[in-house]
């Protein structure tokens, strides 16, 4: 599946504390760049990176599951926007804290 989930992360300034708060989580985390980390469960993979100064992320999810990415950005205290595409790539819902 193509990635189907977008986002923000308004008050993260360091997304290497983020991606070991993830691993705490019991997530998967590895540095696939310089300062971007690819986090995953059974349900989620995301990169988490910085563009232009503004944390973001991008991946996939299982669309019954975009709630538990929201508990879990919500649970390490994180400020998000996300956004939900579908096959077509249509927007088909946003979440926010």
């Amino acid at each position: 599946m193509d990635n189907n989930v977008y986002g923000f992360m308004h008050n993260v300034s360091d997304l290497e504390s983020l991606a070991r708060a993830f691993a705490r989580s019991r997530w998967r985390v590895r540095r696939s760049a310089l300062d971007e980390y690819e986090v995953e469960c059974s349900w989620c993979q995301v990169n988490l990176f910085d563009s232009g100064g503004m944390p973001k992320f991008a991946g996939v999810v299982e669309p019954a599951s975009a709630d538990k990415l929201a508990d879990t950005f919500r649970s390490l205290d994180v400020d998000y926007e996300i956004e939900l595409y579908d096959v077509d790539g249509e927007l088909v819902r946003t979440i926010l804290p």
